[in-house]
């Protein structure tokens, strides 16, 4: 007998590719082709990464990743070929399927638009209409509508397709699916973090508009209140649901954090971690092949989008300072090519430059050979809505220092700024780094980096940590029994009845005191 169907929507987000596309100011693919690489936009970050985690590690239900299908010249692993496009443009959903003994998930990719090019998260909202209509009609093809037991919805774009979704299926046979959203980046927090850069004139008035924070909050609100589920990766994020603008249904919330993949990302033997610092061998931004013996060295990393909000700057600040009093730091710090971010680290530690590595985009693996060489590895963002790089780390039993993030709210951190902290008993070091509190992130760094012991201690404590909460196959499981939790609810109090919920987008309004300008 068939499972139940899982339907996530993540319409937005591109997949890795075989090679990338020269990307513009903002982080979007143009058309110039250029190395063999992954395409390392705005749109390619964590929720991809945490939504295939997902479907790849359901056990409960069969699932369907949805997403929009685009020119697999930007994206090959979008399917299709370049000299097919445009033939049956409204019609042909494309198919990836991942099968297993036990999981069975595919990737489907839905038309919409009357092309193949790739559209921003920020301009694809009024394309949800048409995919969801393609994919109600394909499901009516498959025969497997009263199969969907559940539609997750993930960001903003997501969580309205899922209640476009669900509402259809509720219109056509009576029943409505349960909708579980996940928002992955609040539209207010943004908002509030980028209303003084507009003010001072740092952003434009043609993207302050662009960004369009009143219709994305209003959005997320609809969706907020339209759900039956809303999973929060962090305390942080619960408050911000709760309060204005949003004022969700505490009784809809539940904090699950990410997961990782605990086959890859996992401790080596001491005998292959010698081997891989003896030779470690790795390709730097300009794709120039090197090698590094590591032995008696020690390793601090930091890998993620290079975009200013992860603080790549700041701690380079703080690293220049520690490289200067110890020949034997080695920093891996992600970077690439033109970008100003980079270009600015390159600057700051232009001193000690023969100890820095910048490192491309890197695959699962790739990363977990950083962690693994790693002393410490740092998450330096300024402000991070969860953050799964640190899971990853402590999954490989490196001791870790992060920044400001629902990471820290959620896993307790010791607090460098405390100094009755007990660190034989954290998973990590909590130490911000905006600039005002630099000196806080060198002293944990100092902190780590001279006491060998205290690093084994809180590596082993995060490594365990990791192990017992958050693999993907936890998550998924948590998640799944939230479901079935509202499904009995709705048997016990309306038998035979969906649950019905009639507001509409507009009638969602901002309270005047939080007015978004």
């Amino acid at each position: 007998m068939a499972k139940k169907l899982k339907v996530m929507f993540s319409t937005h987000g591109l997949v890795e590719g075989d090679f990338g596309f020269e990307l513009d100011e903002k982080g979007y693919p143009t058309s110039k082709v250029i190395s063999k690489k992954v395409i390392t936009g705005q749109d390619t970050g964590g929720q991809v990464y945490y939504v295939k985690a997902l479907a790849a590690n359901s056990n409960n239900y069969d699932v369907d990743l949805v997403t929009r299908r685009v020119d697999p010249r930007i994206c090959p692993q979008f399917g299709g070929t370049p000299h097919d496009l445009g033939k049956d443009i409204n019609y042909t959903i494309e198919q990836q399927w991942h099968d297993s003994s036990v999981i069975r998930s595919r990737v489907l990719r839905v038309p919409a638009g009357g092309h193949f090019n790739f559209v921003p998260k920020e301009e694809i909202v009024p394309l949800l209409p048409e995919i969801i209509n393609n994919l109600y009609d394909f499901y009516k093809k498959e025969g497997c509508i009263d199969r969907i037991e559940v539609v997750e919805g993930h960001y903003r774009d997501g969580m309205l397709a899922a209640d476009m979704l669900c509402s259809k299926i509720e219109q056509e046979t009576g029943r409505r699916p349960v909708m579980l959203v996940t928002s992955h980046s609040l539209g207010h927090k943004k908002y509030e973090r980028n209303l003084p850069q507009y003010q001072a004139g740092n952003i434009s008035e043609e993207e302050w508009k662009w960004h369009n924070f009143e219709q994305r909050i209003k959005h997320e609100t609809f969706a907020f209140h339209k759900s039956d589920i809303i999973i929060a990766t962090s305390p942080d994020e619960q408050t911000r649901l709760l309060a204005e603008p949003y004022l969700a249904d505490l009784n809809k919330i539940t904090i699950i954090p990410p997961g990782y993949n605990d086959e890859i990302f996992k401790p080596l033997s001491p005998q292959n971690l010698h081997k891989l610092k003896y030779h470690f061998d790795y390709k730097n931004i300009y794709n120039e092949e090197r090698s590094i013996d590591l032995t008696d060295k020690k390793v601090v990393s930091s890998l993620g989008r290079v975009v200013r909000d992860k603080g790549f700057s700041e701690l380079s600040r703080s690293m220049a300072e520690i490289m200067k009093d110890d020949p034997s730091v080695i920093f891996m710090v992600s970077g690439e090519i033109g970008n100003p971010v980079t270009q600015e680290c390159r600057e700051i530690l232009k001193d000690v430059e023969d100890r820095v590595i910048f490192l491309p985009s890197l695959n699962q693996k790739e990363m977990a050979r950083v962690y693994n060489v790693s002393s410490i590895f740092v998450m330096s963002s300024l402000n991070e809505a969860f953050g799964m790089v640190p899971i990853e780390a402590m999954g490989c039993k490196t001791a870790v220092i992060v920044g400001r993030s629902g990471f820290n709210d959620f896993a307790h951190c010791a607090d460098i700024r405390d100094d009755n902290q007990d660190y034989g008993k954290a998973i990590g070091i909590y130490a911000p780094s905006q600039e005002t509190d630099r000196w806080r992130q060198v002293k944990a760094l100092k902190l780590l980096l001279n006491n060998e012991e205290l690093r084994q201690k809180i590596a082993e404590n995060g490594h365990r940590y990791v192990r017992e909460n958050l693999t993907w196959q936890q998550i998924s499981e948590q998640k799944d029994h939230i479901v079935q939790d509202v499904l009995s609810a709705r048997k016990k109090s309306r038998p035979g009845k969906s649950k019905k919920n009639n507001l509409q987008t507009s009638e969602i309004r901002l309270p005047n005191r939080q007015k978004v300008i």
